[in-house]
């Protein structure tokens, strides 16, 4: 998903329907999370989950750890790219 790509289509969806726009496909990275989310009310990364899940288990480690793991870096950079400077 590229933002710059995006961005206009989220426009659209959000005057057409008055509701927050969530954007998903492609999002794997904290930094594509990141550029998303200032562009749209959500990023959906669930294909970067699933990714973590398989490498978890191809690599003998806990699941649950990788995922949360991922989970905190993608949260962290949404959350760093929504702050407003004061």
């Amino acid at each position: 998903a590229d933002a710059a790509e995006v961005a206009p289509h989220v426009e659209r969806v959000r005057r057409a329907s008055g509701l927050p726009v969530a954007v998903g496909f492609g999002i794997r990275t904290p930094e594509m999370a990141a550029a998303i989310s200032r562009v749209a009310d959500a990023a959906v990364v669930g294909s970067a989950l699933v990714d973590e899940i398989a490498k978890a288990v191809e690599m003998n480690e806990d699941v649950t750890e990788r995922v949360l793991s991922k989970v905190a870096a993608l949260a962290k950079s949404v959350r760093s790219a929504r702050r407003v400077p004061v």
